[in-house]
């Protein structure tokens, strides 16, 4: 039967009709998959970022395990540094964080620095080692050092020369002095040549300071006490730069300790002295920072810790008046 007017009639009108989005339809579901991801973006970020403390508390854990480990095997920790082979307390503890290697290829009679041609240790300092790097500091891997005109491996980490001191310049004592120059050695657990016991620690090694982050700046400079132009540098394993200067038992020992004397995260204190910015602990995780104590545990300290607190906890012996809880 031939095809009627009256069936294409019916099958047309019996379609059903497809409309697509409109332009403002579109808009409007742009704009509320933009506001999903913008109220979804600091979730994401705060649950990275507190991975990312997770991490960085584990290698504080790791340190302060390893320094345990060589107080165990030795009877004391190790120094804070040594004059004058310049090997910092992250040199020392190599051995007990699965790195005796690196710690067997050291030469203490060689330079820290690649100078004048001399190649020295620079492969030590040149190793990357990720438990003294905080993923949330945004420091590189290595960095070029022009003091020791070599690349480095920079750290985020620094032990505990002193409660009570904040200088490394200027008038003396020095933080990190041993008893010389008729001045009484640091009165942290680390200082040069230190040998503390356990049983030196009289404040407590569960309240006592080890070690902690802190946030190298090689970009940040400042005029110190004695005039001098220095940085924010934190080295590993060992330097130059570190020693004996004259007969004074102290010299950039910023590189690898610091000092509660110091506010938290002072770094970031845009006034802040040049020597509390080096020495101070801080880190970039939100509202405080990591720290180990003389007994292995770790904890996150508030950048809101009372000033006298945190002044107690890095003195081994100063008699505890106020606790970090």
């Amino acid at each position: 039967m031939p095809d009627s007017p009256s069936f294409h009639r019916t099958f047309a009108t019996g379609q059903t009709a497809r409309s697509a989005f409109t332009l403002v339809e579109l808009l409007v579901v742009v704009a509320i998959i933009g506001i999903l991801i913008g109220m979804l973006l600091p979730a994401v970020q705060q649950v990275r970022e507190a991975a990312r403390r997770i991490k960085c508390a584990n290698h504080v854990k790791q340190q302060s395990l390893a320094m345990l480990g060589y107080e165990s095997a030795h009877g004391k920790f190790p120094p804070g540094f040594s004059f004058p082979d310049g090997l910092l307390w992250t040199g020392y503890i190599l051995p007990y964080l699965e790195q005796g290697n690196v710690y067997k290829g050291i030469d203490k009679t060689n330079p820290w620095h690649g100078r004048d041609g001399q190649t020295g240790n620079t492969a030590a300092m040149g190793q990357v080692f990720e438990m003294f790097q905080c993923p949330s500091s945004n420091v590189p891997t290595l960095q070029f050092d022009p003091l020791a005109q070599t690349d480095r491996s920079p750290s985020c980490y620094l032990a505990c020369a002193s409660g009570l001191n904040n200088r490394e310049s200027g008038a003396h004592p020095w933080c990190g002095m041993d008893d010389d120059e008729g001045f009484d050695e640091s009165d942290g657990i680390f200082f040069l040549g230190s040998q503390t016991e356990i049983s030196d620690i009289f404040d407590g090694s569960s309240n006592t300071v080890l070690l902690g982050e802190s946030l190298p700046d090689q970009d940040l400079f400042g005029i110190d006490y004695s005039g001098n132009k220095q940085k924010v540098d934190h080295w590993c394993v060992g330097s130059s730069e570190v020693g004996r200067y004259g007969n004074i038992s102290s010299g950039e020992i910023s590189e690898c300790l610091g000092s509660t004397a110091c506010p938290i995260n002072s770094i970031k204190i845009e006034d802040s002295p040049i020597n509390d910015k080096e020495l101070s602990f801080g880190s970039n995780h939100p509202g405080g920072v990591n720290m180990a104590f003389a007994d292995g545990h770790v904890r996150f300290v508030s950048e809101d810790v009372s000033k006298a607190a945190w002044e107690a906890a890095g003195t081994r012996d100063w008699g505890e008046f106020s606790r970090i809880d």
